[in-house]
């Protein structure tokens, strides 16, 4: 029986690609050719272990284990996007909708959708094929999409498996002690990415260890390389269950979550902005502009600045180490955050229409301006963990070194980002190889 949400998934594709022609591709083909020529580039930090006897088995693990993890994360947030917090959960709530054909069309969109992250991760391990070793690049590329297949397969039932987390009385007590300052009832959906994170992993390293066992002499160790896909095909056969029981019910849910936020939210937190205070010094016009940026970032896109500290954290963990090559991977980690963090500015520009900046007599160069200290200044919590941790382990002059190169890279990235972001479509085509240039060559400058 034909599935009507791929029907008119497919007939939105054409549609989209007729109006858009050609150019809808360019930003991310720009992105992996970008990416291919990166990892040459970054090849010292990454892939040391090219060249010492007997470390290319364990070297090959390292490298597959890390983008596998990287591939697993991406997709369990995707498949929390495409779930819970979907546009188009709005529309399908109205309407009476069968959960194991909506889920059948979301594994399909999510797949298409996120291939890149593969094909990107295969182009980042092309020193080994420079150096000859394919079948180590062959073994690390299976790692890395066994990541991605399972972070897509497991996603959607860990999720839906979160929906009765939530709503479970025996585990109330449990939310309770691990919710924080946010609702209970959230709790449940938000650990459920790092729930499909942590098994995916699992299955993630037993394939790392396959890949090793595979270039050490012990082809039977490959079986481990299978792991994600069965890990991720079992979890994928309660998702049919789960989403006939719970789909319908995360719609509650989620307005219970937003009800309980109004009843908890202070009023004067409602009005605090993050980053506030740092603006006090600039001139009066100035500051009223910043903190429109800030105020329009805070708002709707909290999760992704916050995501700063987090990936600063992970920056942080690498250069908490006495190793002279801890300040380059860390470097190379926080660099890659801000390319990440710093295309929030598109967000900002897309939100903001031409119309209301004209009224309120804003010039475009009064917003690019106002629009980069913002970026900036979000993109510091990746600038300063590592630097702190860098500092403590190694030493002020080492940490000094790193600071000024990652205070290189976020100006240039705030530069870049909030210049490209007007420039309609073609804006990402633009900043993705410039963004990706910069972090590629601050990793390279690190290393020297």
């Amino acid at each position: 029986m034909t599935n009507p949400h791929i029907t008119a998934w497919r007939t939105q594709a054409r549609r989209r690609a007729v109006v858009e022609g050609p150019l809808r591709r360019v930003g991310g083909l720009a992105a992996l050719a970008t990416v291919a020529g990166a990892a040459p580039v970054v090849e010292p930090v990454f892939f040391a272990f090219l060249g010492r006897p007997g470390a290319l088995a364990a070297g090959v693990a390292g490298i597959g284990f890390r983008l596998g993890l990287v591939c697993c994360g991406a997709m369990a947030l995707a498949t929390y996007t495409a779930l819970v917090r979907s546009p188009e959960r709005s529309v399908l709530d109205p309407h009476p909708v069968e959960p194991a054909r909506l889920l059948r069309y979301l594994l399909l969109r999510t797949g298409l959708e996120r291939a890149g992250w593969v094909a990107a991760a295969a182009l980042f391990l092309l020193p080994l094929v420079l150096a000859g070793e394919w079948l180590a690049w062959a073994l690390a590329t299976a790692v890395a999409a066994g990541g991605w297949a399972v972070g897509l397969l497991a996603g959607f039932s860990v999720h839906l498996a979160s929906i009765w987390v939530a709503e479970s009385p025996s585990l109330s007590g449990v939310l309770e002690l691990i919710r924080g300052q946010n609702p209970r009832l959230q709790a449940a959906l938000i650990y459920a990415p790092g729930a499909a994170l942590a098994l995916g992993g699992t299955a993630v390293w037993a394939a790392s260890l396959g890949a090793a066992g595979v270039l050490s002499g012990q082809p039977l160790l490959g079986l481990g390389l299978l792991a994600p896909l069965v890990v991720g095909l079992a979890a994928w056969s309660f998702a049919p269950s789960l989403g006939r029981a719970w789909y319908h019910r995360a719609t509650t849910l989620l307005a219970e979550i937003d009800a309980a936020y109004e009843g908890q939210e202070d009023p004067e937190e409602a009005r605090a902005v993050y980053l506030e205070w740092a603006v006090r010094g600039l001139s009066q016009p100035l500051r009223l502009r910043v903190v429109r940026e800030l105020r329009a970032g805070w708002r709707a896109h909290r999760s992704w600045l916050m995501a700063t500290w987090g990936l600063g954290l992970v920056g942080a963990v690498a250069a908490w180490s006495k190793d002279p090559g801890a300040g380059p991977q860390a470097a190379a980690i926080a660099g890659a955050g801000m390319v990440l963090v710093a295309a929030v500015a598109f967000r900002l520009h897309g939100a903001s229409p031409a119309w209301l900046d004209a009224w309120l007599g804003l010039t475009a160069r009064d917003m690019r301006l106002a629009r980069g200290l913002a970026v900036w200044g979000w993109l510091q919590g990746l600038v300063l963990l590592p630097v702190l941790a860098l500092a403590i382990r190694q030493g002020l002059p080492a940490a000094g070194h790193l600071g000024l190169g990652l205070e290189g890279v976020s100006v240039a990235l705030a530069v870049v980002a909030t210049t490209t972001s007007g420039w309609r479509r073609w804006g990402w085509a633009v900043y993705l190889p410039v963004a990706v240039a910069i972090w590629a060559t601050a990793t390279a400058g690190s290393v020297t």
